[in-house]
């Protein structure tokens, strides 16, 4: 059946949807935001302060009000795609843009007109955000920007800073669940590179959009597999050994794809499909270090075995696996260190009578993939559901950080958003159109608030006085809700990554931006 709704009746429904979602996201907000109990059919409750997490969980009985909550996930989830973190900031900022629309919409301001204008608002913060961003100096900086992520928990943000610390610049980081109380950290050997999973079917967690294995064998070949004749024998191997198996190669696409893809969703076998990284030698050059690290041997002309000649003593064994859409981490190889070693030997000699920078750069990075380890971070916890919100907490912080560390940091705690509002209109009105651009140019002006006014919400302290402070303070003076005092933010350690505050502004102005030029809808249920 199909229902059909239009305009002002329309707006509410839709504003309706999304204020359920943003309450129920928006009340994690914080160092002193709470958790949300989540509670599947025929599945254990879990909490959780992961924004993503609870907007996923939200469905409404009302169609109208429902297409409004899916609406608003997706620019949640387009931020968590990208920097995977910020999923409440722009939960929040995407309805507070909708709901400030309102009253200009009720009036008869043409939408197009008012989503060009907070588009050159935005427009305008990203060019403050890049202007204002700072480069991480230390790993005080790192352990500061997991505290704020993990909503303020010391003991994660160390754990975290030290994990980033021991893994190095191209070491890799995974989380395991622990057989104790006790979270603990460990280093172990492991190798990373990136490229992901061929397809979305061969996901396991659907929570963190990943594949992953405990004890997979691991095929490793610089050919393209298009037929199941191809690939045949390895499947049968992989069969009667009974564990999961996991293909590398230059491309597998056609029936040999979809017989992995059909092999993955009847779960007849646990396997996954990844594409080998980047091009030409290069490609070859990981591969092989690949095989060297995981003890595989290279199916490759190369070597002289073809696809359908493989055995099992060709395939390679790790610990553990972990797939995402762009990276792939291998965890304890069954490599011989010695050859190890020896590989890496072989490229610092390579490297020493090399002249070309490039190479020797794309050398070293070589030697780093190979000596590098992994850090493993063991949640602990007394029960299951107290070790999922844990976990939550602790993927967070390591996203913000992998952000923070890509395109670096800027005064956190809603601040820098709040002061940036106070000149916004004078700074930007002269690049508008006509004055319903303007209107749309106080419509992001008054929504870049809300992270703030969230927070002290959720603090219990008066919203109207903190907001006041804040916007009569210097460059880089905020509130700190911990201690309840004014402080300097970047001095106190309260810091956002610039990116996970850009990739919020800008999926939240488009998808509120299209919620206000949509005046029909037509849903089926």
């Amino acid at each position: 059946m199909k229902h059909y709704i239009n305009s002002q009746e329309l707006r509410q429904e839709l504003e309706k949807g999304l204020r359920i979602v943003a309450e129920n996201v928006a009340s994690t907000l914080g160092p002193k935001g709470r958790t949300v109990i989540l509670h599947q059919k025929g599945k254990n409750p879990i909490t959780t302060k992961d924004g993503v997490t609870v907007a996923k969980f939200i469905e409404l009985d009302n169609v109208f009000q429902n297409t409004g909550a899916q609406i608003i996930k997706q620019a949640a989830e387009k931020t968590n795609q990208e920097t995977g973190d910020g999923t409440t900031t722009t939960t929040i900022l995407t309805y507070a843009m909708y709901r400030e629309a309102q009253k200009y919409l009720a009036s008869g301001v043409p939408p197009i007109e008012l989503k060009k204008g907070m588009e050159l608002a935005i427009k305008h913060l990203v060019g403050q955000i890049e202007n204002a961003t700072l480069p991480i100096k230390s790993i005080k900086d790192i352990e500061n920007i997991a505290i704020i992520s993990a909503n303020g928990d010391e003991v994660i943000g160390k754990l975290v800073a030290k994990a980033v610390d021991l893994a190095g610049k191209d070491g890799s980081i995974t989380i395991e669940d622990a057989r104790s109380l006790e979270t603990s950290l460990d280093l172990v050997e492991g190798f990373r590179f990136d490229s992901g999973y061929l397809a979305t079917a061969f996901i396991n967690d659907e929570q963190r959009g990943y594949v992953k294995h405990d004890n997979p064998i691991v095929m490793v070949t610089d050919e393209k597999i298009e037929t199941v004749e191809d690939m045949m024998p390895a499947l049968e191997i992989a069969s009667r050994e009974g564990r999961p198996f996991v293909i590398v190669a230059e491309n597998i696409e056609g029936q040999a794809l979809a017989a992995l893809i059909m092999n993955a969703m009847r779960g007849t076998m646990r396997v996954c499909g990844i594409k080998a990284p980047r091009y030409g030698e290069e490609r070859r050059n990981i591969l092989k270090d690949l095989a060297v690290s995981i003890g595989a041997t290279l199916i490759s002309r190369e070597t002289g075995i073809k696809l359908r000649d493989v055995k099992l003593t060709h395939f390679g064994e790790v610990k553990r696996l972990e797939v995402t859409k762009n990276f792939t981490t291998m965890v304890g190889g069954a490599g011989d260190l010695e050859k190890t070693e020896k590989q890496i030997e072989k490229l610092k000699a390579i490297m020493q009578d090399t002249d070309n920078l490039g190479e020797c750069e794309k050398i070293q990075e070589r030697i780093t993939r190979l000596a590098s380890g992994v850090s493993i971070i063991r949640v602990g916890a007394a029960t299951e559901i107290e070790m999922i919100e844990k976990r939550h907490r602790i993927e967070d912080a390591l996203e913000a950080v992998r952000s923070a560390q890509l395109e670096g940091i800027l005064p956190g705690g809603g601040s820098f958003l709040v002061q940036q509002s106070v000149e916004l209109f004078n700074s930007t009105k002269e690049k508008a159109a006509n004055e319903w651009q303007e209107l749309g140019i106080k419509i992001i002006q008054q929504a870049i608030k809300e992270p703030l006014i969230q927070m002290a919400r959720n603090a219990g302290e008066s919203v109207d006085l903190i907001l006041d402070q804040v916007e009569r303070e210097e460059l880089n003076y905020g509130y700190d809700f911990r201690l309840g005092v004014m402080v300097n933010v970047l001095d106190s350690g309260i810091i956002d990554p610039s990116r996970v505050t850009r990739c919020a502004l800008q999926n939240a102005v488009s998808v509120a931006g299209i919620l206000i030029t949509s005046n029909y809808a037509i849903v089926e249920n």
